[in-house]
């Protein structure tokens, strides 16, 4: 190899070892920081709540469950997707969802008072004192989830 041929490689040679020292990846933004910083749970259930309106059910239904991929251990994500199945009649589905959010939580009184609120809907007087009575226990008498469910039982109970 030439002398102009060594200089050259050494040049380049040197040049990309000063490049690398010379960056610093601690204040590099990689692409998947921005989708940590962009999407977590409250910015699902947010999209969702706003897609209520707006958009299909499957792509809320997906909204709720993304929400839930993001925080399994959060109840909320799941009362929010029994919710929306109660507000489109899907009683099985909403049934389904507050029981997983008991999961998660098992006193969660939003969950409890959904599920007693279905019991009633569907006829089930006994079911719904029942998630009265744990309300009530869990909650306290003066919890707003027990004092709901106590005026549906109230009001169903009158002719």
């Amino acid at each position: 190899m030439s002398r102009l041929g060594t200089v050259s490689v050494a040049a380049v040679v040197a040049s990309l070892a000063w490049a690398g020292l010379s960056a610093a990846p601690s204040f590099a933004q990689t692409t998947s920081d921005v989708v940590t910083q962009l999407y977590d749970e409250a910015y699902f259930l947010k999209a969702a709540d706003q897609a209520v309106t707006t958009a299909d059910p499957d792509t809320v239904v997906q909204l709720y469950q993304s929400a839930i991929i993001y925080a399994p251990g959060d109840p909320v994500p799941y009362e929010k997707l029994a919710e929306y199945f109660v507000g489109n009649k899907q009683p099985e589905l909403a049934q389904r969802y507050f029981n997983l959010a008991l999961d998660v939580q098992p006193a969660y009184a939003p969950a409890l008072q959904g599920l007693a609120l279905l019991d009633l809907a569907a006829g089930n007087r006994e079911g719904a004192r029942a998630n009265h009575e744990i309300l009530v226990r869990s909650c306290g008498a003066g919890c707003p989830e027990t004092a709901q469910v106590e005026k549906a039982l109230n009001s169903a109970s009158k002719p």
